[in-house]
């Protein structure tokens, strides 16, 4: 195949199509831009060249329709998590092990909610692997739950009331436990998801303690 030819314009017939006698003009190439020289008697050559046209070039690695710095989206991870509660108004935390992150901060036991599991049965299945009890998940009442973006990702953590369960809690993982008042659960250094879940369990734990201060007058 034949490749096509651009004509080009002779030097006389831009002379002549500027008006300017006397102009002798060249056309030349050099490194791919249009050479345009003008030589007039007694003077040197005056050399220009013609502007080139610039295309605009997208990264191959941005994605079509988004900006190059926008970041990454998080993921969200979902945690169920429980609040103990003993007759005697105390509220059981677990320390966080050396072997996870934040660890040595005091938080309500729980932990991930596999694929395809239910908030209730994941917490059952936590709460046996951590503590070794066993807990009727009809038992489970739904409390609160906090919302919190930490620099990896993003929690999301249901809080249940738990008041029965069967066997006695102890740290199965190497984790530390602790029984405390509803009201000094904030003496303890915990994760800020857990911050806000607070004034919830010490209303539970307070509308649960009424009616046996009632019973004993």
């Amino acid at each position: 195949m034949l490749a096509a030819t651009r004509s080009r314009p002779s030097a006389r017939l831009l002379a002549r199509s500027l008006g300017r006698p006397g102009l002798s003009l060249s056309l030349g190439r050099l490194g791919g831009r249009a050479l345009l020289t003008q030589k007039k008697q007694g003077t040197a050559p005056a050399v220009g060249f013609a502007p080139t046209q610039h295309r605009r070039t997208t990264s191959a690695a941005t994605p079509p329709g988004m900006a190059a710095d926008t970041p990454t989206p998080k993921k969200t991870v979902l945690v169920a998590a429980a609040a103990l509660l003993d007759d005697r108004g105390r509220v059981l935390l677990a320390q966080r092990p050396a072997s996870k992150s934040m660890a040595g901060l005091w938080e309500f036991p729980g932990g991930k909610v596999d694929e395809g599991e239910t908030l209730e049965a994941a917490l059952v299945r936590e709460l046996a692997e951590e503590l070794g009890i066993q807990v009727d998940p009809a038992s489970l009442s739904p409390l609160t739950f906090a919302s919190h973006a930490y620099p990896a990702f993003n929690l999301v953590m249901p809080l249940f009331l738990v008041t029965a369960w069967t066997g006695e809690p102890a740290g199965r993982e190497g984790q530390a436990l602790a029984w405390l008042p509803a009201g000094d659960l904030a003496s303890k250094p915990m994760p800020p998801a857990d911050l806000p879940l607070l004034a919830a369990v010490e209303a539970a734990a307070r509308a649960r303690a009424v009616p046996a201060v009632a019973d004993a007058t």
